[in-house]
Order: structure tokens, then C-alpha cells, then sequence
């Protein structure tokens, strides 16, 4: 590792930490969680999961995907009740690790997921925006926060909602800006530091303000298993354990695209960090956390190259707490949650649901199913029933209910070439066979040919993948043919077209 490495990363890892700890604070707030606990999870995810992990330049903490299970589990079992559901949360990972888990995961349809960000995007508006405007909401469902923002509009606290609205304001504007200097400068670090400007000036109350112990010591909080034998304990773990494992896959896979050095993660070995991580952070107070997108693509952004800007990250937030505990008290809550709902809106933007309906109406459904099932029962629902729906299409479109978890294939081998012959439909459900296949043979550095002329249908989500397939055999320089049909390519490109547009 030479010097000018090193001095990325900690650049990198110092950068991030200014964004990362009013998010990891912000998050922790709205999981119904003491805010310490989001910190202790960033520290962890920094300080243990760098070196642990299998990735190489995401950034781990906890996540604005994990609010909504976290926040219900401790509604139904109070705060030490869900750490020690997450205790047992990073258990499951730890198990689905070793059982090579995390490949499988991303077998899951690309409606689903974006279904899933989406519901849980309209969630956090939900229930920030009532926090925004300085309103305590009755409500806990999704449906019936939105049905009472009337309510807490005709009760706003004016000062409380200025500072809200102002800095959403800042955010969205500071989202424009494209000098590269300045956009070098964390949004959410100039946020909280004009935030809490002018609630000094507007002399808000400390009680709208953020309350930090400044002795770390008081951080520390036992886990509570005295529900272990119910069944709302088991539910939120095995949800924590599932979402959080899909949500860190996802997020280390999508990092390894954007990589300058186009690297590829050992997901399985990421994933049991993550369950080990989560088993220390819950043990301690801390929340469950993910390898975060949004930071782990700034981390990148910021010229980072190895696990040392994760690691950097984690230290650099711990020295702030332990410096500068008096510092946090000055954030008021109202900034912190505006900054949650310009997450919200990310995640759950109409642009989302066109880029549904423009890749196609079986996309669609599978993303309408998991969206409304999410916002009217919850989570795991939503993301089972969205894969049900998705499922159906499938097999109404063309997908044969015995080639519906195997894809039918042969390959033949010359000392030229190899090529890959299928001969089933092929869809979310039954690609992973076919993928590791396709990856495995790319090994031997010889020219391959996928034929899939005699493929009566292929899905929206092996589309994405095959486009994905292409660009690694042009990295690593082996030459791939893709043999497919008019109606196929035509697929494709509508395919393509509609992610550019996103």
C-alpha cells in the first residue's frame, strides 16, 4: 500500500464521517433509538467490519432501509427487546453467510427491490414530516401518518417548522449545485451546521434540540431476550436478518460497478462480517447496520481504494464524540428529520414508479404488489407477496413451471471456445445456475458464446444481469457473444433506455 493510497483513503474516510454522523444520528432518531445507539453502529461498522468484510470500498452503518423494521420492533418490544432481536438477527447472517446466502439474494426481481426502496421511502416521509414540522404523530401505520399530516399542519410550531423547512430547502438546492469543489462539501455537514445557526438565533428550545450523553459510558445497553418465545420477536428478527442481508448484498454489488478499480466483493464473507457486526453493535445499544449505499458511493467519489476510508470513517466518528459531545447537543431535530425526507424522497420518487411502468407492466406489478402490501402491512409481507406476483406473471408470460427454478442449458466446449446453450425461459428465479456457469467458464480466458435464440421468454431482471455480464467480460478482456432474438434485444434496449432515464 503506498503513501498516495493512504492518504485517499483517510481523505475519503473523513469526508464520508461528516456525512455519516448526522445521518447515523438522524436514523437512530427515527428507529424510535437513542441517538448514541446510530453512532455505536457507525463506529463498529468502521472500526471491526473494515477489515472483517469482503468488500473494498463500501462504507458500513447503519441505514435509512433498516428504519422501518427497527421502529417497529422496538414499538412492539420496547428498545432492549429489539437489540436483543438483533442480537439474534446477526446470528441468522452470520448462518446465511456460511450458507452462501448472499449470492442467492440477489436472485430477487429488480421489481421487488425497487418496490421495497419505495415503500419504505413513502414511510419515512410518513414520519418524518410530522417531526419536520415540530408534531409528535399519534399514528404508527404508514397509511394513517399520511391521513394525520392535516392535523399537524393546523398544529405547527412555526419556529420549529422554519428550521425544518429551510434546511430541506438547503439540501434540495445544494443537490444542484455542480461546481466539483464545492460539491465536494458534505449537504447533510452544512445542513446541521446552518440548522443549528439559526435555531441558536431563533432561540428554539432545547427540548426541540438533540440530547447526546456526554459520558459514553451511559451509551452502553443490555439487550432484553425475555421475549424471545413470542412470535413478534422472531418476526423482527428474521426481518432485520433478511432486509438488512439483502439491503448490504445489493448495496456491495452495486458498489463493485462503480469501483475505479472494478474489483469484485466476496459477498458471503461480507455478509458474515455484517451478522458478526450486528451481534457486537446490538449487544452494546447499537442499531443494526448495512453496507450503506449513499455513503459507500460518496466514499468512491471521494477517491477512496481500500477498506482503510471504512476503517477511517469509524475512527474519525468516534473522535468526534469523544471531542466534541457539546457539539451534537446544538442539532435540532427538526433538521435532522429534514434531511431524512430528501432520503425519503430518493428512495420513494415518482421517478421510480415511471421507470416501473416504462420497463414493462409485468415489472410493474411485481413492483405495485410490494409497494402497497409494504405501506398496508409490512416488510417481509410486502417483499414475499411482491415475489409471489412476480413470480405468476412469470409462468402466465411463458416461464415453464419445471424449468422455474433450474434454467435448461448444455454447454459445449472446443479448444476455441465454449459455448452455453439454453434452452428454457429464463427469469429471476432460475438465472443464478446459469450466471455462475457463464462467470465460471470466463476463467479459462477462452472466447464464449450464450446462445439464447431458443428462449421463449426472458424476464426484465436477467435482461439487467446479462447487460452487467457484458460489461465484466469487457473488464477482464474475454471475449463474450450474446446470441439473442429481435424480440429479446428490442426488450433490452427498452430495458436500458428506461435505467438512463432513472
Amino acid at each position: 500500500m503506498n503513501d498516495s493510497s493512504l492518504k485517499l483513503d483517510f481523505t475519503a474516510g473523513f469526508s464520508v464521517a461528516l456525512v455519516a454522523l448526522p445521518l447515523s444520528i438522524g436514523i437512530a432518531l427515527a428507529s424510535g433509538a437513542p441517538a448514541s445507539a446510530g453512532l455505536i453502529a457507525a463506529i463498529i461498522g468502521g472500526l471491526l467490519g473494515s477489515w472483517m468484510g469482503g468488500t473494498n470500498v463500501t462504507i458500513n452503518g447503519p441505514a435509512a432501509g433498516l428504519i422501518v423494521i427497527v421502529l417497529d420492533a422496538v414499538s412492539g418490544l420496547g428498545f432492549k427487546g429489539m437489540l436483543g432481536a438483533a442480537v439474534v438477527a446477526g446470528g441468522i447472517q452470520i448462518i446465511m453467510g456460511l450458507l452462501k446466502f448472499a449470492r442467492k439474494g440477489l436472485a430477487l426481481p429488480v421489481s421487488v427491490i425497487h418496490g421495497m426502496m419505495a415503500a419504505i421511502g413513502v414511510i419515512i416521509i410518513a414520519k418524518q414530516t410530522h417531526i419536520m414540522i415540530g408534531h409528535i404523530p399519534v399514528a404508527k401505520n404508514p397509511l394513517m401518518l399520511l391521513a394525520e399530516l392535516p392535523l399537524s399542519f393546523g398544529n405547527i410550531q412555526l419556529t420549529i417548522f422554519a428550521v425544518g423547512i429551510l434546511t430541506l430547502c438547503l439540501l434540495i438546492f445544494w443537490n444542484k449545485i455542480t461546481n466539483p469543489t464545492i460539491k465536494k462539501i458534505p449537504g447533510p455537514l452544512v445542513a446541521v451546521i446552518f440548522s443549528a445557526g439559526l435555531a441558536s438565533y431563533l432561540g428554539i428550545n432545547s427540548s426541540a434540540l438533540l440530547q447526546v450523553p456526554a459520558d459514553i459510558r451511559s451509551w452502553i445497553i443490555v439487550p432484553d431476550f425475555s421475549a424471545m418465545n413470542s412470535f413478534p420477536f422472531w418476526k423482527s428478527a428474521l426481518t432485520l436478518a433478511v432486509v438488512g442481508a439483502l439491503e448490504t448484498t445489493l448495496s456491495a454489488a452495486a458498489i463493485d460497478k462503480i469501483d475505479q478499480e472494478k474489483r469484485k466483493s466476496n459477498l458471503d464473507r461480507d455478509l458474515i462480517s455484517k451478522g458478526i457486526c450486528n451481534t457486537l453493535s446490538a449487544a452494546i445499544g447499537g442499531l443494526p447496520m448495512i453496507a450503506e449505499i449513499v455513503r459507500s458511493s460518496a466514499n468512491v467519489t471521494y477517491g477512496a481504494k481500500t477498506w482503510r476510508a471504512n476503517f477511517s470513517h469509524g475512527f474519525i466518528i468516534l473522535l468526534a464524540v469523544l471531542v466534541l459531545p457539546k457539539a451534537l447537543s446544538l442539532i435540532p431535530l427538526s433538521a435532522l428529520a429534514a434531511i431524512l425526507v430528501m432520503i425519503g424522497w430518493r428512495l420513494g420518487s415518482p421517478t421510480h414508479f415511471r421507470h416501473a411502468m416504462k420497463v414493462g407492466k409485468d415489472n410493474l406489478l411485481g413492483f405495485t404488489v410490494t409497494l402497497v402490501m409494504t405501506l398496508a402491512v409490512d416488510l417481509l409481507v410486502g417483499i414475499f407477496c411482491g415475489a409471489v406476483a412476480q413470480f405468476a406473471i412469470e409462468i402466465y408470460l411463458g416461464l415453464k413451471l419445471k424449468h422455474s427454478l433450474k434454467a435448461s442449458y448444455e454447454i459445449r466446449t472446443t479448444p476455441e471456445m465454449t459455448e452455453i446453450i439454453v434452452h428454457s425461459s429464463l427469469a429471476f428465479s432460475n438465472f443464478t445456475g446459469l450466471k455462475d456457469a457463464i462467470l465460471k467458464n470466463a476463467q479459462f480466458r477462452k472466447k464464449i458464446n450464450l446462445d439464447l435464440t431458443m428462449c421463449d421468454y426472458i424476464d426484465h431482471s436477467v435482461m439487467e444481469q446479462i447487460e452487467e455480464i457484458k460489461e465484466h467480460f469487457k473488464f477482464i478482456k474475454t471475449p463474450l457473444t450474446v446470441n439473442i432474438s429481435a424480440q429479446q434485444h428490442s426488450l433490452g434496449k427498452d430495458l436500458l433506455s428506461a435505467r438512463k432515464k432513472v
